[in-house]
């Protein structure tokens, strides 16, 4: 995994309901099956936003996006360039 993935992956670990190290998680896993909710993808969003220094725009936050570590990192890339804090 690359630093953003990582970093990525990191913010999962503290939300899902998993016991595997971050840098462990796969990152085509749904992230569903690690037991994130509803309720944990909202403090994910919050999450990612404060430590990458990133705003996801409304039309940014769809199941998709929210679906993998992978596709999650895509998303913040394509927002612009992160600083992993």
């Amino acid at each position: 995994m690359d630093p953003l993935m990582t970093s990525v992956a990191q913010a999962v670990r503290r939300r899902a309901e998993t016991d595997v190290p971050a840098t462990e998680l796969d990152p085509d896993t749904d992230l569903s099956s690690l037991g994130l909710t509803s309720l944990g993808v909202a403090g994910l969003l919050v999450d990612l936003e404060a430590s990458l220094s990133v705003r996801f725009p409304e039309d940014a936050v769809t199941p998709e996006v929210f679906r993998t570590i992978r596709t999650l990192t895509d998303a913040v890339r394509a927002l612009g360039t992160p600083s992993p804090n």
